[in-house]
Formats: C-alpha cells, sequence, structure tokens
C-alpha cells in the first residue's frame, strides 16, 4: 500500500504538536506544511519528528501570485518569498516544494517577466537540490506555459481544484507525465452558475463530495506514481465542517477516507 500523508498546517483546536500526535496515531506516515517566515519551522520540524512523520513537503505562502505576471515590485517581492521557502526547504532537507503560478479568479495575461520570474524560482530548486512541483488552480494557461518553458518543474495534481475550478479538463491528461505530488480532497464541483468561486473550494475528506475517485485513481496510477496518497484536507473551513469533532475524531476519520483510497487504488 502506498504510503498515506495529511495536510497539517491548517490545525483542529489545539496546537501542531498534538495534531501531529493525533495524525501519527490515526496512521499517517507523512505531512506537509504550509512554511511562512513567521513559522517556527524548527520546532515544527522536531515535533514531526518525535510523532514519527516525515515533513514530506512546503506549500509556499500564499504570496500575490498575479503580481509575478504584472509590471510590478510585488511581483518582484513575491518571487523572493518563493525563492526563500526552496532555501529553508533545502536546510531542512524536505524534499518537494509546491507552488502555483497563479492564484486568482481574475487572472493576468501571462507574460515574459512572469517567465523570467519563475525562471529564477526553478533556478533556484535546481541549486539547492529541491523538488519544485507546480500545482493546478483556477486557470491552466500559466500552468500550461511554464511546463512548456521549464524542464525540471514537476507537476503537484490537485484533484479539487480540477474539479471546482476547472471541471472537463483533465489535467492528468495535460501533465501527468511530471506528476510529482498529490493534494488529495474532495468537493461538489462547480457551483450552478457555473463561475468559479474559491467558496467551491471545500477542502472536504475524500468520499465527502462527488469526485469520481475511480476515475481520478485510475489516471494517477496509469501515469505509474508511486509516491504518497497525500491529503489536502481542512478541518478549519470556514463552513466548519469539522469544528464539532476533536482533532482525534478528525485525524482518525481523514486517515480512514485515505485508507479507503488506497485500497482502491490497488485494485485499478
Amino acid at each position: 500500500m502506498l504510503t498515506l500523508g495529511c495536510s497539517l498546517h491548517d490545525i483542529l483546536g489545539t496546537s501542531y504538536a498534538e495534531n501531529m500526535k493525533h495524525a501519527a496515531n490515526a496512521g499517517f506516515k507523512s505531512v506537509f506544511a504550509l512554511w511562512n517566515d513567521d513559522m517556527d519551522t524548527e520546532a515544527y520540524m522536531n515535533n514531526a519528528a518525535k510523532c514519527g512523520l516525515t515533513v514530506e513537503s512546503f506549500h509556499a505562502p500564499f504570496v500575490n501570485y498575479s503580481k509575478i505576471w504584472e509590471e510590478d515590485d510585488e511581483g518582484d517581492r513575491a518571487t523572493e518569498i518563493i525563492k526563500h521557502c526552496i532555501r529553508v526547504a533545502a536546510e531542512y532537507k524536505v524534499p518537494y516544494v509546491v507552488s502555483h503560478v497563479i492564484s486568482t479568479l481574475d487572472a493576468p495575461l501571462t507574460s515574459n517577466l512572469g517567465l523570467c520570474r519563475f525562471g529564477k524560482i526553478v533556478i533556484e530548486a535546481e541549486k539547492y537540490g529541491v523538488t519544485l512541483c507546480f500545482e493546478n488552480t483556477e486557470y491552466i494557461r500559466h500552468l500550461a506555459l511554464v511546463f512548456s518553458t521549464f524542464a525540471s518543474p514537476k507537476f503537484c495534481y490537485d484533484v479539487g481544484h480540477e474539479h471546482c475550478f476547472t471541471p472537463g479538463i483533465r489535467t492528468m491528461g495535460m501533465f501527468g507525465e511530471r506528476l510529482g505530488f498529490l493534494h488529495l480532497h474532495d468537493n461538489l464541483g462547480m457551483n450552478k452558475s457555473y463561475r468559479a468561486s474559491h467558496d467551491d473550494d471545500l477542502h472536504r475528506i475524500p468520499f465527502e463530495g462527488d469526485i469520481d475517485w475511480t476515475k481520478t485513481l485510475t489516471e494517477i496510477k496509469k501515469s505509474g506514481f508511486d509516491g504518497t496518497l497525500m491529503l489536502e484536507t481542512d478541518p478549519g473551513h470556514d463552513l466548519g465542517f469539522y469544528g464539532s469533532i476533536t482533532a482525534e475524531e478528525y485525524y482518525a476519520k481523514s486517515f480512514a477516507g485515505a485508507k479507503k483510497l488506497a485500497e482502491l487504488y490497488e485494485t485499478l
């Protein structure tokens, strides 16, 4: 069975250390964090190690990715923040950094300036030996351009984003040969207005939405992927799906969803 992991940057009711303990006790073997400069990286890594958890990736901070494509000093600052995240990952021997290339419902045009900035990010990852993974978000054209320009970055397949932001576009068919990382979570697809909305990005535990997991896992398996089935569920979501349960119950419930995915994966 593949390794099972979960996001551990949004926590339920208690400390990171307590959440890590419950994640490990539930059966998870690895986690990933939304890294930022205010994070006590040393403590996070030490707590994970004490629980027997591997920190498999840092998610780059949620900077204004749109500005990377625009003539704006904020784009330079965003570029440097992602580069810094890569250096910290290398320092702590975290093998993957996951980044967006766009994160907005009102995307700017692609640009040579944006490619130059992403080129700097790619070079930083290559220099420090960190595997850089770009994930699918609200738009595909920016991601396709980055992948057609740079050879080394891998693809982080975010199943939930595909379902609610770009229904009908099978991103594994476009980028599956570059698959390096997974973000697995569930939702109910795009709303009835057929306009992408961040409110649809529910980040629920697998099998709590209506994603076709047989089709999705078949595409993942066809790529030859042998990494971690990594959940990116959100116990602190604004709609409060999990606010009435304890952290221990939440991670047990998450692991049950992850295990069900793994068992389905093995049958395909």
